[in-house]
């Protein structure tokens, strides 16, 4: 049998309602020679039957039952597995638009090692358009890798790319990570890389409006994961030809912008977090100087200066209880202590 083109990876978990529009999105445009690889997750609804019904419907489908471990140990199970000449990421309750392929993969046989390509925000804020361009390294662009790596993260998802494998190589995900493990994987992988090649055009559309997307989540670890990821990030943009005051400015900005990140979703975001767990993220928050120093400047500038008053004294003070208990009043879904 001839070499295999395209390996495309989905992970499937409790994705039922979605998965079947998905396959069809990625099976009705992929070429003969290519391998849809569904690892289920460890689901409890239907879709371990369907991914077993897609596989008996389609040859190039296949199936793999895993215990649940998370998105990482999914996609690493489907990066196991692959055998194709190129790797795509598409999550379960995703699709993609025609023509990806057709664009696609001429641009990586020419020799691209990683194709770029817009992506639809479904029920999310629309996303920068790409340039038509192909660079013959991304250190043609670091003056750009604020934009790229802290303003839009068009660098770290793994769902606006196809990839070559032999240039992921052993690169995994970070299966301790709950998030941030994207944007881990695409600074190794893209430090190997060597030509890219960017594609306008919306092929991919990510659907925000289900309550399992991450924009839906109230996250607390968001300033964690900027830990663990501002070395790597570092050592990409010195690997890029950044100078080192060049990379610390880029740090400090993604610090910024991880620290404002944290506080709105604090601020703003429903979900079911204890009165305990708002006092320590907030605590957490409070405590590092520089974080502190970030989220006053931040809420000066807020252009709703009464409504910002309370936060902004609490912040300067570092008081960490009243803003606690003021968020956990104002967006908890239930009130557990």
């Amino acid at each position: 049998m001839s070499e295999l083109l395209l390996s495309v990876i989905v992970p499937v978990y409790n994705a039922a309602t979605t998965l079947e529009k998905c396959a069809a999105s990625v099976l009705g445009q992929a070429p003969a020679a290519a391998e849809l690889i569904l690892v289920d997750d460890g689901s409890a609804d239907a879709s371990p039957a369907l991914c077993d019904r897609l596989a008996a419907e389609d040859a190039r489908v296949r199936v793999i039952h895993q215990k649940n471990g998370g998105p990482s140990a999914a996609r690493n199970a489907g990066l196991d597995a692959a055998s194709g000449k190129y790797l795509q990421f598409v999550d379960a309750d995703d699709w993609l638009n025609p023509g990806l392929y057709d664009a696609a993969l001429p641009v990586l046989e020419e020799d691209a090692d990683v194709c770029f390509f817009g992506v639809a925000n479904v029920g999310g804020p629309a996303e920068p358009v790409l340039p038509d361009a192909t660079f013959s390294s991304l250190s043609e662009l670091r003056g750009e890798f604020e934009r790229y790596l802290v303003h839009t993260g068009q660098f770290a998802s793994p769902c606006n790319k196809l990839y070559r494998r032999a240039v992921v190589g052993p690169v995994r995900f970070d299966e301790r990570l709950r998030i941030n493990e994207d944007l881990l994987f695409n600074l190794e992988v893209l430090a190997r890389c060597g030509r890219v090649r960017f594609l306008p055009s919306l092929f991919y559309c990510c659907d925000h409006r289900g309550n399992q997307s991450i924009s839906h989540s109230l996250h607390t670890d968001l300033l964690d994961a900027e830990r663990i990821t501002r070395q790597p990030l570092r050592r990409f943009a010195l690997h890029y030809g950044m100078t080192n005051d060049e990379a610390d400015a880029l740090a400090a900005s993604r610090l910024r912008q991880v620290a404002t990140a944290q506080m709105s979703v604090l601020m703003g975001r429903r979900g079911a977090l204890s009165l305990r767990g708002y006092h320590r993220a907030f605590r957490a928050l409070l405590r590092d100087k520089t974080v502190q120093s970030i989220l006053a400047r931040w809420l000066a500038n807020d252009p709703n200066r009464l409504m910002a008053l309370p936060y902004r004294l609490c912040v300067a003070l570092r008081l960490a209880a009243p803003l606690a208990l003021w968020c956990w009043l104002r967006c908890s879904t239930t009130h557990t202590f």
